[in-house]
């Protein structure tokens, strides 16, 4: 239910252009950090516009974490919905808003029957199973930074966002499949590879970096 509360600005603007100006709205698509997308904007004068924007990951991504090599699955979906101010009335603008997510990343080990005996906590297990986990951080998070481009202005155009998201210290939960998880001392061995992990990588992942490219298509 919070991901389509957090839709209803971008559906909103994408529904009804009809009765904006095409001086005043316009869409576009963007690719970056924030997946690959569409996004739509509504100027209200040369120095504040509102914008809304949605976007997939389409691709996963190899990692080794304490010598174990994991797959890394982004969240499938993320949308945003923010204010431009535009100080000087050209194409600079201050950008804030806020940044939905609806999962957390998930990491899945290779298969220790080809890839182990692996190491986790203190203790070795050479058995078959993999591990699991999740980087729990909160699904609302809000965002600042700054750009160059006006997505409301006529004809094509290149438009670039530069800031950050603020998501929180990450929580990593790490359960176990296959043999290893009946183990002897796995959930003891687990709770402290989380520990480790969440040591490792908290600073990187307390922090979501925006980094977005886009292109403005002309509507009208």
């Amino acid at each position: 239910m919070r991901m389509r509360t957090s839709f209803l600005p971008l559906i909103a603007l994408l529904a009804f252009p009809q009765t904006m100006s095409a001086q005043n709205f316009g869409i576009g698509a963007r690719i970056g950090t924030l997946a690959f997308g569409a996004e739509a904007a509504y100027s209200f004068s040369d120095h504040f516009a509102i914008r809304g924007g949605v976007g997939s990951f389409i691709v996963d991504f190899e990692t080794d974490i304490e010598d174990i090599e994991y797959t890394v699955t982004p969240p499938s979906l993320t949308t945003t919905v923010g204010i431009d101010i535009y100080p000087l009335g050209g194409t600079f603008r201050i950008m804030g808003g806020l940044m939905f997510r609806g999962e957390d990343f998930q990491l899945d080990s290779c298969d220790f029957a080809e890839c182990g005996p692996v190491e986790i906590g203190d203790e070795i297990f050479d058995v078959d199973g993999t591990i699991h986990g999740e980087l729990e951080t909160k699904s609302t998070a809000p965002f600042v930074g700054i750009g160059f481009g006006r997505h409301t202005s006529g004809g094509f155009g290149v438009t670039f966002d530069l800031g950050v998201a603020f998501v929180g210290e990450p929580d990593v939960i790490l359960t176990a499949t296959g043999s290893l998880a009946n183990e002897p001392g796995i959930v003891e061995s687990l709770q402290e590879e989380a520990e480790i992990i969440e040591e490792e990588l908290g600073h990187y992942y307390k922090y979501w970096p925006i980094l977005s490219i886009g292109l403005k298509i002309p509507i009208g």
